[in-house]
């Protein structure tokens, strides 16, 4: 099948979020020849390398900002084609959205926000436009069809110009954006080809809220070789952690580690949970890991400490639970698997994808658990951890790169097969 993909976002490398680490993955991926998910093997994390035989791989350009930094490695010898745009990410709205943002929340204002989202993608559809009439043209002349992909704040926008261009489209859905501005997003998710989630959970969601005309499940894609080299070098991480701790008289201690806190992931939440968990485990201690005020905040009580940005191999080669909790949208929590792969074990909440990012690997509570329910999790998987790992660790694969890569490549065979 001769198809020109066309990626239409504002970001795909800095800054090297998830989503956009992930959208990166699977476009280089589907550049190289490969399977389908029906004729792929069982690729196990860290040990076989290849792709396998398949089909040939498709030729991807991508349209984005230039505004948050230049090319990195993650895509900078890829061979993917690229025009970029020098339209601003942030402007008068998005300042006064998040300057009125809600104190107790942390939400941005949902008015201010919107009309920020409105002019950016406006403006967005409006640059696209001369290139996908060219492309159109060119695709006519060589005898290839197109197919547009986007995802996050300027999808709206790359939709509309897609859509205007004739161009079928997939648009993914990577977290609560498409759920908090409904207005703006909706056509863009109705209109598409093809709306890609990671787990079945999110597609429910997705599909409770917008009228899809197919739903693909395309899991996150992570290379775990390029990031944390092979099994014998993520083995001696996590011993080396480990010894550490023991030798610092800290291997007693409960280590629970919570990475990355937002509105949606769990600060709230977390501004509950800590203070009730130093009264009834006061033996347990909190290490919240990454940049910004909403983790800074957390490390005001006694038995946390926040660590700032730290690399991921650090955070699990030194912890014994992984904590992950959203509010609302159940979006795949990526790191749940890469806390798997050092075998430690995650416990999350019953939304979305969180119990199929899980598995068997960990304890999965209710969303309507209480405070109580979420320790008693915490404290058996702690008293479980071997063996809650061990599985955990089983199931990372789930998100193995090359699987994902492969599902994605059915899903983009599945626009022209409907």
């Amino acid at each position: 099948m001769g198809v020109r993909i066309l990626a239409a976002v504002r970001d795909l490398d800095p800054p090297a979020g998830g989503a956009e680490m992930s959208l990166a993955t699977l476009l280089k991926g589907v550049m190289r020849n490969g399977p389908y998910i029906e004729d792929a093997p069982d690729y196990i994390p860290l040990e076989n390398d290849e792709y396998g035989e398949g089909e040939r791989g498709w030729p991807v350009k991508v349209f984005q900002s230039s505004m948050r930094g230049t090319v990195t490695n993650l895509t900078g010898d890829s061979g993917l084609e690229r025009e970029v745009c020098d339209l601003p990410v942030e402007d008068l709205w998005s300042g006064l959205s998040w300057r009125m943002r809600n104190r107790k929340t942390g939400w941005n204002h949902t008015g201010l926000e919107r009309l920020h989202l409105q002019k950016r993608n406006r403006a967005f559809a409006k640059w696209l436009k001369p290139y996908l009439t060219a492309e159109v043209k060119a695709a006519e002349k060589e005898g290839y069809v197109l197919l547009g992909v986007t995802q996050l704040h300027w999808s709206a926008g790359a939709a509309k110009a897609f859509s205007d261009a004739g161009i079928p489209y997939l648009a993914f859905v990577r977290d609560e954006l498409q759920f908090n501005h409904s207005r703006v997003y909706r056509n863009s998710l109705e209109g598409a080809a093809a709306v890609c989630g990671a787990g079945q959970g999110l597609l429910k969601q997705i599909q409770d809220v917008f009228d899809l005309q197919y739903g693909a499940h395309v899991p996150l894609p992570v290379n775990y070789a390029e990031r944390f080299g092979n099994k014998d070098d993520v083995s001696q991480k996590r011993l080396s952690g480990l010894t550490a701790r023991i030798e610092q008289n800290d291997g007693g201690v409960p280590r629970i580690a919570i990475v990355g806190v937002t509105p949606e992931k769990g600060f709230q939440f977390y501004n509950r949970l800590l203070p009730h968990m130093q009264a009834v485990w006061p033996e347990a201690h909190v290490d919240v890991y990454g940049g910004g005020s909403y983790a800074e905040t957390l490390g005001k009580f006694n038995n946390a400490t926040w660590r700032g940005h730290t690399s991921v191999e650090e955070v699990f080669s030194n912890c014994d639970v992984h904590v992950l909790t959203v509010a609302s949208t159940g979006s795949w929590g990526r790191v749940i698997n890469e806390a798997g792969l050092f075998g430690v074990p995650s416990v999350t909440i019953d939304i979305g994808s969180q119990p199929e990012a899980v598995g068997d690997g960990g304890v999965v509570v209710p969303k309507s658990g209480s405070l109580d329910d979420w320790v008693a999790a915490i404290k058996d998987t702690y008293e479980n951890r071997e063996d809650y790992g061990a599985k955990a660790k089983a199931h990372a694969g789930v998100v193995d790169h090359r699987r994902s890569i492969a599902m994605f490549r059915s899903a983009i065979r599945g626009v022209f097969q409907q």
